[in-house]
């Protein structure tokens, strides 16, 4: 079995995106968003999309994160929940193997 660590990615303020967890990154927030790919050694992928201000209509909501596979989607458990310390902003955890590296694919 795989070892995993979990990464959580969450919205900051209104133009930041905050990685924690095994992995630990920030990143300006794009236009139209910012996607960032999280990559096992093994090459398995997945992608987190992080946008500001794109909440359904009539919510409260400011941020809203969608997970996308890049091939399949790896067995990785995700969980959704809110940002860490701050009631109301949702973040993404995801458990992956150790050693998986996030980058921006935003740019």
């Amino acid at each position: 079995m795989t070892e995993t660590a979990p990464i959580v990615i969450y919205g900051a303020s209104d133009d930041l995106v905050e990685v924690e967890g095994a992995v630990r990154k920030e990143f300006q927030l794009a236009a139209d968003g910012t996607r960032v790919r999280l990559t096992a050694p093994d090459g398995q992928s997945l992608d987190v999309l992080v946008d500001y201000g794109g909440g359904p209509v009539g919510s409260r909501l400011d941020w809203t994160i969608g997970v996308y596979a890049v091939d399949a989607y790896p067995d990785w458990p995700v969980r959704f929940g809110e940002r860490p310390h701050y009631e109301g902003d949702p973040s993404v955890t995801i458990d992956a193997p150790v050693g998986t590296t996030v980058t921006d694919i935003s740019r």
